[in-house]
């Protein structure tokens, strides 16, 4: 079982170690690292001494006594440390001192566990067996001694330290400081106790480790009953020493007894010449005040010392100092300076008031009938504010770039406006515009910024320029004028910038009126022209009046109107361009504007369009100078353009565009409403004639099948009543007549399916080789032209197209057989194929037939119309070369002359050279 003295010493260990953890958290709190540290060191030493008494031989006890000296060293110093930091001297423990400080207990450290080799920590050592444990009795060393005097003194200090901190302070901070005073002197009084206990110079029990259990029970109660380290205290000194305020303290007499440097700089006062000395002896130079407030308790109010510019403004608090009883002892005067802050308010209603007077100026000037009255109006007013002898304001034409002499106050103020610059001289319009800032100007005929020849016609000597820039655009100027030398003030350039922006404004507003104005009436117009586009009752109406109202808005020589189709630009309306433009294709994606135009999706103006473009040096666009194309969008969707020409260069300008943009937007809307209006109405046509066509077609069809299904039906009867007695050549015959019938019904039948495949089928076009198709073709309808004797003329050569080979071969089959079965006797075909001009390869077939009437040829393509040229015929055979070819992106016709024979053409477009 345990000695209780040595049960002590672990509680006091394990005390310890618990207000270090709770230091370890209260970081950084002032002095909770060094508390942390101490605790620690001194839980070591209080185990290591437990320790010590534990063992029972001599040289275990000496490592133990060794174990505690980091304890025994450092505690002293710790302690002063944390006195130091809690009580707010905390600049005395700089790193430097610190290490300082540390010298000593680190000395010690190394002598206690070397000092078998000099003795100067413990003398001599000895087992003492007496009493109820074996202890080691020590005399101890010189260097021990010295150690002690160390820690005496620190701990000294410590105390001196709380006890000068426990005066005047708040109960909080004295609970605080009292423990912290407690666990200094706990361990201090039971070393004491350790001499008078122990027979000099010997010692055998310490009793200082056992001071350390009331150390730690008086930390344990600080820290929970006072908060020690969660609330710490800040030194008086710190903050009257720190404050940026003045604070002068008088006694009950008037005698000043405290001043912080603060109140010392304020009044020019050294410190060690005023303390104790009467209040108005040392405030003589402000004997009225001092006689003011000689007897005030308290008051607030705003002093002003000194004169002219070195004149500073404070506040001045007084408030009475009382003891604990509530009497008064003395008063405590605060002064604050208060002269920046005073300044700015001063400022602030100079500039109030000079912004009213500028805001009335503004509200007369801008009542005016016009511009220039509006700036003679500015210009006399802000010179009589700022009392210039000149004030002169001046627009800038971006055009030109010259400046345009408006207004003028003083002594040029009619002359002014006549006034002009020449190209090339210098002019304070400009350099003030360039260099976007305010150029103060002290002598004019010394300056990069005005040409002296200008400067020679007024009397001025000093300007301030001024610029007049709103939303990044270049207005003008503004000149304030002295006619003597004139330096300028920080505040006078500020004021000026100010007027600046506000003519500025003024200027910027009084042109967007008259811009307005001209808007107001250009919307007039564009409403008028929008009106009359959408009321035009056709597309064919609507495309002229789409070309005459642009006319209104912009007076350009030629125009037209193109619409996107697939892979080309048609015109469908034009204007004063000859009458071959109309249908005209453009090539998209091609050499020409119009490309740009639809694939960037917007407007493009050439000023020199020759010299961008080569087709606008040849007819019939040799005379168009300058181009503007605009796109027609609808819904996102491209759906063509408007191109409109001038013979002058450079004529169209971006405020074109922006004009006639509303414009376009509805022509582009109402043009795609009468478009689809119009296609609407020609699929309403087209599904009228589609079910004539199918009535014609049932009937047709009903005639064409009925008779080779009557010779099939009637040979079938006749073979089966007299297959008997019929001779072999007779059913020959009957068989080839039922084989020529069933043949037709067939041929009718492929003819009906791939009229209706054409109609709804989509194929991809793509270069075919035409001469190998047409060979397709003869060899199909090679027992015609055995049984007719038809001769073929081909040509040498054919040219290239884009199509689909299976369709092509049925146009070929379709106007071969025509061309046989209605030809000459015997028939002659000749096949040919012609490039056109717009890119075009237009393929044909003559024949040496009679012709075809001039009434018949305008219904000859149309499904059903004309139930074909020979009998028996059953009519559908043109119509699906129409389908296909259209289908195809081409055209079909024919030409004939009665007597003359007749040609039938298809076109396809040709494959372009890049491939």
């Amino acid at each position: 079982m345990l000695n209780p003295l040595i049960l002590m010493l672990f509680g006091a260990a394990s005390i310890a170690l618990g207000v270090a953890v709770y230091a370890w958290r209260a970081r950084p709190a002032p002095g909770s690292t060094a508390l942390f540290l101490l605790n620690m060191l001194i839980a070591l030493w209080t185990s290591g001494y437990a320790l010590e008494l534990l063992q029972i031989d001599l040289p275990n006890k000496i490592f133990w006594a060794k174990v505690q000296y980091p304890g025994i060293a450092f505690v002293p110093t710790l302690w002063l440390i944390v006195a130091l930091q809690y009580t707010g001297w905390a600049r005395w423990t700089s790193p430097i001192r610190l290490g300082v400080l540390s010298l000593e207990p680190l000395l010690t450290i190394g002598l206690a566990w070397t000092n078998e080799h000099h003795g100067l920590i413990w003398a001599t050592v000895a087992l003492d067996t007496h009493g109820g444990f074996p202890r080691m009795e020590v005399i101890h060393g010189a260097w021990f001694y010295i150690h002690v005097a160390y820690a005496y003194g620190a701990l000294l200090l410590s105390t001196v330290l709380f006890l000068r901190f426990l005066r005047h302070r708040p109960p909080l901070y004295q609970g605080q400081a009292g423990a912290l005073l407690v666990s200094v002197i706990a361990p201090w009084i039971a070393n004491g106790l350790t001499a008078l206990v122990n027979p000099f110079p010997r010692v055998v029990f310490d009793l200082t480790p056992y001071g350390f259990v009331v150390s730690g029970i008086a930390l344990v109660w600080g820290t929970y009953r006072f908060r020690l380290l969660d609330v710490t205290p800040i030194a008086h000194e710190m903050i009257v020493e720190s404050m940026s305020d003045g604070l002068i303290v008088l006694d009950a007499v008037n005698r000043i007894v405290d001043l912080n440097p603060a109140a010392a700089r304020m009044l020019n006062l050294d410190r060690s010449q005023v303390l104790g000395r009467p209040a108005r002896e040392i405030l003589a130079p402000w004997s009225e005040l001092v006689a003011r407030f000689r007897d005030v308790l308290e008051a607030r109010e705003e002093i002003a010392l000194g004169e002219g510019k070195a004149r500073r403004f404070y506040e001045l608090q007084i408030s009475p100092v009382q003891d604990r009883s509530g009497r008064v002892i003395g008063r405590a005067i605060v002064i604050r300076d208060i002269t920046q802050r005073r300044q700015m308010e001063l400022a602030l209603e100079e500039r109030e008031r000079f912004l009213r007077s500028l805001y009335e100026i503004l509200g007369a000037a801008l009542k005016t009938p016009d511009l220039r009255s509006m700036l003679q109006v500015l210009a006399d007013q802000l010179g009589g504010i700022l009392g210039a002898d000149g004030c002169y304001i001046t627009l800038w034409d971006e055009r030109t770039g010259l400046p345009i002499p408006m207004a003028a106050y003083g002594p040029m103020r009619e002359i002014y406006p006549t006034l002009h610059a020449e190209p090339g001289e210098i002019t304070a319009t400009e350099s003030v515009l360039r260099a976007g800032h305010p150029l103060p100007i002290e002598d004019v005929f010394n300056t990069p910024f005005l040409s002296p020849k200008i400067a020679a016609q007024f009397p001025t000597r000093s300007m301030l320029a001024l610029p007049m820039i709103a939303e990044g655009k270049w207005l003008g100027g503004l000149l304030i004028a002295y006619d003597s030398p004139h330096q300028f003030a920080e505040e006078e350039i500020a004021r000026g910038e100010i007027m600046a922006r506000i003519v500025a404004l003024a200027i910027a507003k009084a042109r967007s009126l008259e811009e307005a104005r001209s808007r107001w009436q250009e919307a007039d117009t564009l409403q008028q022209a929008i009106e009359a586009v959408v009321e035009a009752p056709t597309l064919t109406e609507m495309l002229q009046r789409i070309l005459e109202q642009l006319r209104r808005l912009i007076p350009y020589d030629s125009a037209s109107v193109q619409w996107l189709r697939e892979g080309y630009l048609e015109i469908v309306g034009q204007s004063n361009l000859p009458e071959s433009t109309m249908r005209l294709r453009l090539p998209i994606p091609g050499d020409n504007p119009n490309t740009r135009v639809i694939l960037e999706r917007r407007a493009l103006i050439l000023d020199d369009a020759p010299a961008a473009y080569s087709s606008f040096r040849e007819p019939p666009h040799d005379r168009i100078r300058s181009w503007m194309g605009i796109p027609l969008i609808v819904q996102d969707r491209v759906i063509g353009m408007l191109a409109l020409d001038s013979h002058q260069p450079g004529f169209f300008r971006e405020d074109h565009l922006r004009l006639i943009g509303p414009f376009v937007n509805s022509a582009a809307v109402a043009l795609e409403r009468a478009r689809l209006l119009e296609e609407e109405r020609q699929r309403r046509e087209e599904l009228n004639q589609l079910n004539r066509d199918l009535e014609a077609f049932a009937h047709m069809v009903a005639h064409d099948l009925k008779h080779p299904l009557s010779v099939i039906i009637g040979t079938a009867e006749f073979l089966e009543r007299e297959l008997g007695a019929l001779p072999l050549e007779d059913l020959r015959d009957s068989l080839r007549m039922i084989d020529r019938a069933g043949r037709k019904m067939h041929r009718i039948i492929e003819e009906l399916l791939l009229l209706a495949s054409v109609r709804y089928t989509e194929v991809p076009r793509k270069p075919v080789a035409m001469e190998a198709i047409v060979a397709e073709a003869l060899e199909r309808l090679e027992p015609l032209i055995a049984e007719t004797g038809a001769r073929i003329l081909l040509p040498e050569s054919w040219s290239s197209a884009l199509g689909y080979g299976p369709w092509l071969e049925e146009v070929w089959v379709n106007y071969l057989s025509n061309a046989i079965q209605h030809g000459g006797r015997p028939p002659i075909v000749e096949l040919g194929a012609d490039s056109l001009p717009d890119g075009r390869v237009r393929f044909w077939v003559k024949d040496n037939g009679p012709g075809i009437p001039l009434e018949e040829q305008a219904r000859l393509f149309a499904p059903f119309g004309i139930r074909s040229r020979h009998a028996g015929g059953h009519g559908i055979g043109l119509s699906i070369v129409r389908m296909i070819v259209e289908k195809l992106g081409g055209e079909v016709g024919v030409e004939s002359d009665p007597g003359q024979g007749s040609t039938f053409w298809f076109t396809l477009h040709a494959v372009s050279e890049d491939g």
